[in-house]
């Protein structure tokens, strides 16, 4: 299997020879593709729809795999294949703030460690002066707590969650009862700031700062019901 493309069309060659472009649009590491636009360069024979299928059922499975995702959307906007093989949506937290919390962290602990190890004040303000110091750095230390445990997959209709605090759950997609997105106008495009997903017994919460929220914005209205769904807008 080989996939190739440009920012309008991906093209696909499976094992035995055969080649076919699909349109689409690339996006950040993946390409999104419309399913039904196929044109056929190469073909063994007279192509038939079901030859198109398998090709994209094994150019996803390929994108899986290799981590260079493409996923094949059909008229109604559904992606193909996503729950026969468990295609994954994640958001978490970027690691570039794992960088913010080192460097806040460090430049409140070095000074103490530098006191201590030259000796050059009173046991006393030693004390005082390191208490002070990790009840600074405490803050920055609970964030890259947060930063480190919090994550949201998707696979096929399956949600997990790991929260920042407490047990890892799971729930079914269709087991969303409302959604809240609020978003805003930059530039003329539409970008998103937050979602609120609620279930009956639970909710979360994604912000513009994580790693993902587009993808797992898409996801949410691919799969959930339009009248569970509330976008709040602003200019």
């Amino acid at each position: 299997m080989k996939v190739t493309g440009t920012k309008g069309y991906v093209q696909i060659e499976d094992d035995n020879g055969n080649i076919a472009r699909f349109d689409g649009e690339a996006c950040l590491g993946s390409f999104y593709a419309y399913a039904d636009s196929v044109r056929w360069i190469r073909h063994a024979g007279e192509a038939t729809d079901q030859d198109r299928l398998d090709l994209i059922y094994k150019a996803t499975r390929y994108g899986k795999n290799c981590g260079k995702k493409v996923l094949f959307f059909d008229d109604d906007g559904k992606v193909l294949f996503e729950t026969e093989l468990g295609l994954k949506t994640e958001v978490y937290w970027s690691k570039t703030y794992y960088v913010i919390v080192a460097v806040a962290v460090f430049s409140l602990i070095f000074p103490v460690v530098l006191i201590t190890v030259l000796d050059i004040a009173s046991l006393m303000f030693s004390i005082v002066f390191a208490s002070v110091s990790v009840l600074l750095a405490s803050p920055f230390l609970a964030w890259g707590f947060r930063i480190w445990r919090f994550r949201v997959t998707t696979e096929g209709a399956i949600v997990t969650v790991r929260p920042t605090a407490g047990r890892e759950y799971t729930f079914h997609v269709d087991e969303v009862t409302r959604i809240i997105r609020k978003t805003r106008i930059d530039s003329g495009w539409e970008t998103m700031k937050k979602i609120k997903v609620y279930t009956k017994t639970r909710h979360m919460s994604l912000n513009d700062n994580m790693t993902g929220i587009e993808d797992m914005d898409a996801y949410f209205l691919r799969h959930t019901d339009p009248d569970k769904i509330i976008t709040k807008r602003r200019k």
